[in-house]
């Protein structure tokens, strides 16, 4: 008997096969997470947001699965650059989000099923050959010797209607004129309007008639056909009141009518044009009906036939799919693994920091256990070892014992390097940082992807970071080429000398130098650092005010830093307080820090909508290796200085009233400054309605927060 037979026959004792009517969209790997990318490398802390091309526990499980795939020839990815200024670069490529990896991937050995190329998603799975079907359709139709050319332009004209999955479609009038071969192309017609429109019992009765028609085309496809009409009959038998599948609903006479529409399918056309996607149909059907074990070696089948004519293995789809299916699924068992592929997504998932209670961390026994499996592929479970011995037992020296112990000539696949990248981190904890970054030099210097630039590049990062070594970030020669990496090193970890050499530097470049004038001043007024913060305000283009993400901003404007913000023409506050332009605010503290009332104008800037835009520096980022010198300026302190004056005057009832607003409407201090009891801003509110009952900042305030 035929192996695929072997296996469709051995489905039908199943108790219940629901289908899943969707496509997963890839990018759901991350869809709850607001992802922002870091320098600072992983551990073996799940992330989504900041992954690496090689193979480690914090990687998400797809992540992994398509370094895997792409080490088995089946998978390949590009994550693109966006291609944008440096001020607007978020990310490259090392690290990556997990659903950009996922987006970017696609078969590298082709799929057989037809057609090739990936339909429109859809989130009914139905809907999916509206648009292939109708071509093929009406290939066969203009091809058959049989029809009028009068029936082949009425038959055309009413399968183009069919252009949306709709309640509204309506049969058509089949003309009894007509030749017998145009009617059954006409039922052919009218039972794919049904099935698009969900009425799949009808859809089935008239394939099930079809089947039996002298037209080659029409009785093997509307075989093929009877096998997903039925099968989303029975996903539909088991829909609940919302719309959520509920397994105990579901019609088993549906079930077997399925297995026998997929068995008949494969005994009729064991090689048909439908047969790779018939196969994958029933993979679904074991993955609802929680066929753990079926399940998992129908998808180790494919991994290791991709040759087959029956190869459906799907990218970008596949890593979410075997993801939500194999260890998602709430009939995982992992006694159905017993191979590399699934094993090795299973032990570095269970090797993961625990972030629960019931999670549970893979024990050396266990993962040994495995050894046998792995029989063909030592190197991988050796790496897995390492990974163990590393992350696990924190035994850095024993896991190099399990990698390779010479430097390569060249990296020609994801284990190896991933074997590379534990080498050097487990170098990192246990040799001089010379040694560690010569490590991480050399492999650079080898290194022929983007991928493998990328990894190397963020590994030296906070080396040079450290070190201020600008060379390797600006010029031509610079090690450190990933926009977003440069970028980081300009925002977050440059110091004010680097940052102003960077600004004079002939050897930067513009976007460079944009960057680094922004963070100058931003710092500098943050950080009180007045006479720094004008010498950078000195070196500001004559058309700063156009550097703006407005409306009416230009493009080669709005795509660099906001150098508007600093244009600020000052306020007044009563006829008394007056504030002069920003420029002329920091000249004054410039030469007297402690003046209050400009202290006060200063914090009259930071309330402005420009300041407003200003990146926020009363925390630490995580990867300032070092701060800017000063004290934070937070304008709360200021109101605090002069209330403590104890001087009866118009600044005094100002400060009161902006010291009270601090906490206005929420009772959470927006003034970065220390909070203050309830109390105290009662006192305060006190004091304002007392001492200065006639002022509009009194009159106005009707609570203390």
């Amino acid at each position: 008997m035929n192996s695929s037979l072997k296996l469709f026959n051995q489905a039908l004792f199943c108790s219940f096969i629901p289908f899943a009517l969707f496509y997963h969209i890839p990018a759901q790997a991350g869809v709850d997470n607001y992802c922002e990318p870091s320098t600072t490398i992983q551990t073996n802390a799940y992330t989504s947001c900041n992954s690496l091309p090689a193979l480690t526990p914090a990687n998400d499980n797809q992540v992994n699965m398509l370094l895997l795939l792409s080490d088995l020839g089946l998978a390949k990815t590009n994550i693109e650059e966006t291609k944008s200024t440096l001020w607007m670069t978020t990310y490259s490529k090392v690290p990556f989000e997990a659903s950009n990896m996922l987006s970017a991937s696609s078969n590298k050995t082709p799929n057989a099923r037809k057609p090739h190329s990936m339909p429109a998603l859809s989130y009914n799975e139905h809907c999916n050959s509206l648009e292939h079907g109708s071509a093929a359709f009406i290939q066969q139709v203009k091809t058959d010797n049989k029809l009028l050319t009068v029936e082949k332009d009425s038959l055309i004209r009413e399968r183009k209607k069919i252009d949306e999955c709709a309640n509204k479609l309506a049969l058509i009038q089949i003309n009894p004129n007509w030749s017998s071969a145009a009617r059954q192309y006409a039922s052919y017609l009218n039972a794919s309007i049904s099935f698009y429109k969900t009425n799949f019992s009808t859809a089935t009765k008239i394939y099930t008639v079809l089947t039996q028609v002298d037209s080659a085309w029409l009785k093997e496809t509307s075989q093929y056909m009877l096998i997903r009409s039925s099968l989303n009959e029975v996903y539909q038998s088991g829909v609940g009141e919302y719309g959520d599948l509920d397994h105990d609903k579901i019609n088993q006479k549906l079930l077997t009518n399925f297995f026998n529409n997929i068995t008949q399918y494969f005994k009729l056309y064991p090689h048909g044009q439908y047969a790779a996607s018939a196969r994958g149909y029933l993979r679904r059907g074991f993955w609802l009906s929680g066929k753990h074990d079926l399940l998992v070696n129908e998808y180790v089948w494919q991994l290791n036939n991709p040759k087959s004519s029956v190869y459906n293995l799907e990218l970008p789809n596949l890593a979410y799919e075997m993801d939500r299916h194999v260890f998602q699924s709430n009939h995982f068992n992992i006694r159905n693994l017993k191979d590399p592929f699934f094993l090795s997504i299973y032990d570095l998932m269970h090797m993961r920091k625990k972030q629960s209670d019931d999670e549970v961390v893979i024990s050396w026994n266990q993962l040994n256990a495995q050894k046998n499996y792995f029989k063909d592929q030592p190197e991988l479970f050796q790496y897995l070892q390492a990974n163990h011995l590393y992350y696990v037992q924190n035994k850095a020296q024993e896991a190099l014992k399990y990698l390779p112990q010479n430097m390569p000539s060249s990296i020609g696949s994801y284990l190896q390097l991933s074997q590379l990248v534990l080498k050097g981190r487990i170098l990192e904890s246990h040799s001089s940082i010379t040694a560690a970054q010569q490590y991480w030099e050399n492999l650079l210097s080898i290194s022929k992807t983007a991928e493998q630039r990328g990894v190397f590049e963020l590994m030296l990062y906070p080396y040079y970071a450290k070190q201020q070594n600008l060379s390797q970030f600006i010029g031509q020669n610079t090690k450190i080429k990933q926009a977003y990496l440069q970028k980081q090193y300009l925002m977050d970890a440059a110091n004010e000398t680097s940052l102003m050499q960077i600004i004079k530097s002939s050897s930067a470049t513009q976007d460079q130098k944009n960057v680094a004038l922004y963070t100058v001043l931003n710092k500098s007024l943050a950080f009180q650092n007045f006479e720094l913060f004008n010498q950078a305000y000195a070196v500001l283009p004559s058309n700063a005010a156009q550097y703006h993400s407005g409306e009416n901003a230009l493009e080669k404007f709005s795509n660099q830093p906001a150098f508007a913000n600093f244009i600020w023409k000052g306020t007044n506050i009563s006829n008394s307080i007056k504030c002069p332009d920003l420029f002329s605010l920091t000249k004054q503290l410039q030469g007297n820090p402690k003046d209050l009332t400009v202290k006060l104008c200063l914090g009259e800037y930071t309330r402005s909508p420009q300041a407003y835009e200003v990146v926020d520096l009363s925390y630490t980022h995580d990867n300032s290796l070092q701060n800017f010198k000063g004290s934070y300026f937070a304008r709360g302190n200021t109101y605090k200085e002069i209330i403590k004056m104890n001087q009866k005057s118009e600044l005094t009832a100002y400060a009161l009233f902006r010291a009270i607003q601090c906490y206005a409407p929420s009772g959470i201090n927006e003034c970065q400054n220390q909070d203050v009891t309830k109390s105290v801003r009662k006192q305060w509110y006190d004091q304002i309605k007392r001492d200065y009952p006639e002022t509009s900042w009194a009159k106005s305030l009707k609570y203390y927060w």
